[in-house]
């Protein structure tokens, strides 16, 4: 949880574990709440932006900037920010790839 202001850039930065160990690609997917937030929640840089390798087996720290638009209804106190992780690692690059 963190505190942020309005208009200011806010950074963090998220936890990524592959508990299995062989390497993967991921692909992160973000979910936001309340859902009508999300127009005005703005990531500047994002590892969702990109697929994200994955050594087996290891952790990896991903970075996260965003700003929260000033507009934001009053109403909207608590905005949640979160992300399903997915191994597209028999997609990479566009191809389907055999095991």
């Amino acid at each position: 949880a963190m505190k942020v202001h309005p208009g200011a850039v806010n950074e963090t930065v998220y936890l990524a574990r592959n508990p299995l160990p062989d390497a993967m690609v991921a692909q992160a997917i973000p979910s936001v709440s309340p859902s009508r937030a999300a127009e005005y929640l703005h990531k500047t840089e994002c590892f969702c932006f990109n697929r994200q390798p994955l050594d087996g087996e290891s952790s990896a720290q991903m970075p996260l900037q965003f700003i929260i638009d000033r507009d934001l209804p009053r109403d909207i106190r608590t905005i949640t920010l979160s992300y399903t992780i997915f191994d597209v690692t028999d997609m990479v690059d566009g191809a389907v790839a055999t095991r």
